[in-house]
């Protein structure tokens, strides 16, 4: 029998891009397995589930044969929800599953996911007895476009860096966009410069960036779809990116990051690259000054092509291991 599943995702709500990639690789899982699945904003959650209470009050009254399970799953991955729209959510699901990267709440009892590679079992078993845990690099998450390069052979690394893209979340928290650019080009003025911003070319680059634009080497980019994003990637020399879903995307092309740990929630996800990455730790604590210094110092570093060709060999080696969806949710629905 087919089976439905509602994924609610961080957009509007979200600081970055990652939620929604990440969601819609969930669905594309789920859909191979069969489920029908919708991919909504949690912006709509309290909408949404006022609309399944009345549904739900209807076919009482209708005298339906009445299930008071909407959904077989319902998923919510979000860093700003409180616990009482996970609560909600196991009034309308059979199975719940809840993204969670820090042990951010109390969640009611429901599947666990953090896909880190480095993500604590004790830990999650110590905080959540009672909760099914997917934990680690076996659930990991990616688009079709980012799984087809990951099965095709390792793009092969130019000799020197050439095209670098920056690209730091849909909101770029930290306001790192535009110091980064000026100070690449500041330090490497032969390079060609990428970014993944929101701003158009004329509000990122204001006052001391006024003067660039594409015609010397910076190009804007926004709104992407995946296989856009395979493309782009795949023809940088290097990337600087945040240590969210972005860093697995990236490291799936085959390129070498340079990855900054924008926010706290990131920590793990750092810490699963860490052998095949350079990586700015707790940079959300660092001036903006001290952030650029340590990118140009990981530059530098990167020029050998050795450093980049062992870090992509890692990296790959990693994220090529075998995934345990299939035989997980065949297992939670059978």
């Amino acid at each position: 029998m087919t089976k439905n599943a509602l994924i609610f995702a961080d957009g509007k709500l979200g600081v970055g891009l990652g939620h929604i990639s990440r969601c819609r690789a969930l669905k594309s899982e789920l859909e191979s397995l069969g489920f029908v699945v919708e991919l909504k904003d949690t912006q709509e959650l309290e909408e949404e589930f006022k609309k399944l209470e009345s549904q739900r009050a209807l076919r009482q009254e209708s005298k339906e044969k009445y299930c008071s399970f909407l959904w077989d799953l319902i998923v919510i991955d979000s860093y700003v929800l409180g616990v009482e729209s996970y609560k909600s959510a196991t009034q309308f699901a059979k199975v719940c599953l809840f993204f969670d990267d820090t042990l951010r709440l109390n969640y009611p009892e429901a599947i666990l996911l953090n896909n880190a590679r480095s993500a604590d079992l004790s830990e999650y078993k110590a905080k959540y007895p009672k909760h099914q845990l997917f934990l680690g690099n076996s659930y990991r998450l990616l688009q079709t476009p980012f799984v087809e390069v990951l099965e095709s052979p390792a793009i092969p690394l130019n000799l020197e860096i050439k095209k670098v893209l920056i690209t730091l979340g849909g909101s770029d928290l930290l306001g790192l966009n535009a110091p980064l650019l000026v100070a690449l080009r500041k330090a490497y003025p032969h390079l060609e410069l990428h970014c993944i911003a929101k701003d158009s070319l004329e509000d990122l680059l204001d006052t001391p960036l006024r003067g660039l634009s594409k015609e010397r080497g910076v190009s804007l980019h926004y709104g992407l779809s995946a296989r856009e994003m395979v493309a782009l990637i795949r023809q940088m020399d290097l990337c600087i990116c945040a240590c969210g879903q972005s860093l697995g995307e990236i490291l799936v092309c085959g390129i070498p990051a340079i990855a900054l740990e924008v926010a706290a929630n990131q920590k793990t996800n750092l810490t699963s690259f860490a052998s095949c990455i350079l990586s700015i730790r707790e940079a959300y604590l660092m001036t903006r000054d001290r952030i650029c210094q340590k990118v140009l110092e990981h530059l530098e570093s990167y020029a050998s092509l050795t450093l980049r060709t062992t870090h992509q060999t890692r990296a790959l080696e990693i994220l090529r291991t075998p995934t345990k969806w299939k035989e997980s949710i065949e297992a939670v629905f059978c």
